[in-house]
């Protein structure tokens, strides 16, 4: 049977195309569907199709492309976009396989690829004791990456690119939009302040992070991540990042030593649409910890995380990072690390007592396990991260085969709800604990 790959939204970058172009060079079936301008700037209409229908409507569209072509593989980037949720579930009733990219569980020069699902929708996640067993058995190290330079510039680039061309060819694609919460205006004028700004923040962060670490003082770190992230927004019981600093910073002021600060550090992507730091600091004096609550934009994170004496993350891989350097971890929502003997597994009301770092052997068993079932080495941005990834990615689809059933009949995986996560990190629960 041959294998016919449906590549749906990408990330703002030349990735999937290159990918596309090298499987129809092995003989391989290719199609696209274009949804916005920027689909069509970076895949233009090479074996594509445009879809110009409402939202709730692009998961029969996909069916019926998986009929028409005879297709047997989903390619897409992001697995929570609201078009790539409808398209999943369609895919996954006609016995598609689904290879979901996303930016790497480990970083740099690492992407994520996994079947079905990433992150809280990962296999990896929700098959704990078959991934338990496979852990403790098999260790046979971290397999090689090759290091790629920065890829910063060209990201803000094809950013730009994107969203140019979304508004230039609105006309063809009336009904689209995207998942991104704030308009490109907004976000654009957001990031100019911000860059503006920039300097002077990382400047006093750098000096912030100089005056933990050389004076000895006993922190804790919870870096941020994005309020518009699918990490929060669709793995985590918080509606977004402000209930999350309620959260930490309500069970910090509670429960943590006297002589304990907290450092938030807001997450280098963040636009600045909402003011965190204004937030940050209404929250701790409201609770009476301003003097042991520091906000800090920019500075070394591995050097801050490396003088404290933990980590509170909601599912960041900056938890993972954290690990690594046999720091003390709790997650406060679904994330593929958050496994007994590696993060802590009690109330964040305890947490903040907590000594005992991961089991290093676990942990580099662990990243063994990860790295050869979930990642592969190269990046989405530059000439030399996008050639390793592509071949890289065509070994891992070439590694299974095709299901028979694929085009007409449903497979049997679904992802379930993670109870214990709701037992311990429940938004009600959250509320309770700083009101």
């Amino acid at each position: 049977m041959k294998r016919v790959f449906l590549f749906l939204q990408g990330s703002r970058c030349r990735f999937l195309p290159a990918l596309g172009r090298a499987l129809a060079e092995r003989g391989y079936g290719v199609c696209r569907i274009n949804a916005s301008g920027g689909d069509w700037y970076f895949w233009r209409d090479w074996n594509a199709v445009d879809y110009k229908g409402a939202l709730n409507d692009f998961g029969s569209f996909v069916g019926q492309k998986i009929r028409s072509d005879g297709v047997t593989d989903i390619v897409l980037y992001n697995d929570c976009r609201p078009l790539h949720r409808r398209a999943i579930e369609t895919a996954r009733k006609l016995g598609c396989r689904i290879w979901v990219f996303e930016e790497g569980y480990l970083r740099p020069y690492w992407l994520t690829l996994e079947e079905e699902g990433v992150n809280g929708y990962s296999p990896l996640f929700h098959d704990r004791e078959r991934f338990h067993l496979e852990v403790v058995e098999k260790d046979g190290g971290e397999p090689p990456y090759r290091p790629t330079s920065s890829a910063l510039a060209w990201r803000v680039i094809y950013d730009f690119q994107w969203q140019g061309w979304n508004y230039l060819l609105r006309f063809r694609y009336p009904q689209y939009r995207t998942h991104r919460p704030f308009p490109i205006w907004a976000e654009y004028a957001t990031w100019t302040l911000r860059l503006a700004r920039l300097p002077w923040s990382r400047r006093r962060a750098a000096r912030t992070i100089e005056t933990l670490t050389r004076s000895g003082e006993r922190y804790f770190v919870f870096p941020m991540q994005l309020d518009s992230d699918s990490q929060v927004t669709s793995h985590s019981g918080f509606t977004g990042m402000e209930q999350a600093l309620e959260h930490v910073i309500g069970s910090f002021a509670a429960n943590a030593a006297r002589d304990t600060q907290l450092v938030v550090k807001l997450h280098p992507l963040d636009n600045g649409w909402i003011n965190f730091r204004g937030v940050t600091r209404s929250i701790a004096k409201r609770l009476g910890v301003s003097s042991r609550v520091l906000f800090i934009d920019g500075g070394n994170l591995d050097a801050l995380v490396a003088g404290s004496l933990g980590v509170v993350t909601l599912n960041s891989t900056v938890g993972l990072s954290a690990l690594k350097q046999g720091k003390p971890v709790i997650c406060l929502a679904r994330a593929i690390f958050d496994l007994p003997g590696l993060t802590f597994q009690g109330n964040i009301d305890r947490f903040w007592s907590v000594e005992q770092g991961p089991d290093g052997a676990l942990l580099r068993r662990f990243l063994a396990y990860l790295t050869r079932r979930a990642l592969i080495a190269g990046d989405f941005y530059t000439s030399e991260g996008v050639a390793l990834a592509v071949t890289n990615a065509i070994d891992r689809f070439e590694a299974v085969s095709v299901p028979e059933t694929a085009g007409s009949a449903g497979r049997s995986w679904v992802p379930q709800s993670d109870t214990r996560l709701g037992e311990r990190r429940s938004t009600e629960s959250a509320m309770r604990s700083v009101s």
